[in-house]
Order: C-alpha cells, then structure tokens, then sequence
C-alpha cells in the first residue's frame, strides 16, 4: 500500500474511532440523565393539611394547561381541569412529583402524579343536549366557561367556582370518611335550561343496588345519592352514566370508590 494512502486509511479510521467514542458518550450522559431523573423526584404530598398545586398536566396524550391537582392527608388524589369542570383522574398513594416543573427553568412544567392513577375524563362535566340521546361533546369552548376561582372549607378543601351553559356552578369534591374514595357535590344556580351531567364513562357500566354502578372491569364504582335518577346510555364507544338537573337551581351528589 503507498504511504499516501496509507496515511489516508489511518485518518478515516481515527476519525470513525472519534465520533464512535462521541455517540457513546452522548448516549451515556443521556442515560445518567434519565436514570438521575427517575432516582431523585422532587416529591411533594400533603401532610397535616390538603396541598393544591397548579400545573401542567399530560392527560391522554395532551397537555393540558389549567389544571389543579389536589392532595390529601389521607393520601387521597385528584387532578381536576379548571377549563372543562373535569375531574380528570384520582389515585392514591404520594401525590406529585413536581422535578419538571421546579428543575432548571421549569420545562416542560408537567407535575406527574405518582402512585397508581385512575384515569377519568377530561370531557366537561355538564352539558346541555337536545334530548337524552345526543352525543356528549368533547369539551367546552375556551370562552364559554368562565373560573371563578375557588373558596376553601375548614379542612382546606376546595370548591370549585365557574359560570357556564347559562348557570353558575360550584363543584366541590371532598374525601369519604377513612379515606374510603372522594365524594362529589354539584351545584347549579340561575341555569336557564335542563343540563345533564355525565357522572362516568367506560366500555360497561352495570347497575347494581343501592343506586351503585360498576364502572369497567371492577375498575371503580360510583354510588348516585338518593332522589337522582341516573341512567344509563350506549354510545358507540362504549357506556355513560348521566343525571338530568331539570331545575334552576339543582343538585347532584355521588361517590368514586376504587
């Protein structure tokens, strides 16, 4: 082989040698990165007294951008949509990890719930249909719902306070006595139409005594208080469980258990 294209040969190779040793090191400081993330969470949970953080939330592949989660003493969680008056999941165990909200300048803001989380809705709570049959819309238009904010009880817990489909609405969610599941109360003033209230959906909803249904398989079961008269619909997804509030002024009250 002439020198020349020996000398030639031998550069190639080191040069292949060095960006070979550059992936390999970029590859393992993303790997430190990714394990540092998942060794050293920054963990927030309420201890004496419930702890409300608002963030951004990844909720079936989106992020969503005015969400409040809620923890509890009780280890009792939520997260709830300020912009749907959706509940958008529960679970129980410790509360947020909130590293890539506080971390460096805070990117992507996600807070991500820890422990085993039950996944929800995040279509709107209440809606007004043209009869007991139509679709269910995804969610409600950014402007059509106004936040009111929230006030607090004695327990810290909030109520949650917005004007929407021509009514004013408190949606108050509070935790069972032992920690049991959440319980929730909605209120509504001045509506000037019949709104219905999707309570649950899933693949099945069976009804059981007690005005108790089985949301899924086994996977959670909500119990409706007495005088609502909830049914239960098909849709081509699946199943819903709905109350009608036919009143100005009216209220719903039920129960997740899981």
């Amino acid at each position: 082989m002439q020198p020349i294209v020996l000398l030639r040969f031998n550069q190639i190779k080191i040069m292949i040698y060095k960006r070979m040793m550059c992936c390999l090191a970029l590859l393992t400081s993303c790997a430190t990165y990714s394990m540092a993330q998942n060794a050293n969470p920054y963990l927030i949970n309420a201890t004496t007294k419930p702890y409300l953080l608002r963030s951004f939330l990844m909720f079936e592949g989106k992020k969503r951008t005015h969400v409040i989660s809620v923890g509890t003493p009780e280890k009792v969680n939520y997260a709830y949509d300020l912009k749907q008056g959706a509940l958008l999941e529960v679970w129980r165990g410790d509360f947020i990890d909130a590293r890539e909200m506080w971390e460096d300048r805070g990117e992507p803001q996600l807070a991500k719930p820890l422990g085993t989380v039950l996944p929800l809705s995040s279509a709107q709570a209440l809606a007004s249909l043209a009869d007991k049959d139509a679709a269910w819309p995804d969610s409600i238009a950014f402007d059509d719902l106004q936040t009111q904010g929230y006030i607090l009880d004695k327990s810290k817990m909030p109520t949650f306070l917005y004007t929407a489909n021509g009514a004013d609405v408190s949606d108050k969610i509070s935790v069972l006595d032992g920690g049991a599941g959440l319980s929730r109360t909605i209120i509504i003033k001045n509506s000037q139409q019949p709104l219905y209230c999707r309570i649950a959906v899933g693949a099945n909803i069976e009804a059981h005594k007690s005005n108790s249904y089985i949301v899924g398989e086994k996977a959670y079961t909500i119990k409706v208080a007495d005088g609502a008269k909830a049914f239960i619909r098909k849709t081509q997804k699946g199943k819903e469980l709905l109350v009608q509030l036919v009143n100005a002024t009216d209220s719903l009250t039920y129960s997740i258990t899981w």
